[in-house]
């Protein structure tokens, strides 16, 4: 059995999209906290070669995180750990 708009309330309708912003809004907060860069990112910011970018992440010093074979870190991370490298 399909439901459609038309067999649904008002309130119900309202519901509905609210727990949907309600939801995104939550995503949006956990997004602004844990932002992950990739080795691209970190070759743009660094103003190196990807290869050397690689180099780098692998070093036991960093803060890397591995998604399979995707090196990623997390951003407040990565500019904590380029800070201490330059005092």
């Amino acid at each position: 059995m399909r439901i459609t708009r038309d067999d649904m309330t008002k309130e119900q309708i309202d519901r509905i999209f609210s727990y949907k912003s309600r939801k995104s809004q939550k995503q949006m907060n956990l997004d602004d906290g844990m932002q992950f860069i990739g080795t691209k990112e970190i070759a743009k910011l660094m103003k190196c070669s990807i290869p050397v970018a690689r180099q780098i992440m692998h070093r036991k010093d960093f803060p890397l995180i591995k998604c399979g074979k995707n090196l990623r870190v997390m951003k407040s991370e990565f500019i904590k750990w380029a800070s201490q490298r330059r005092d």
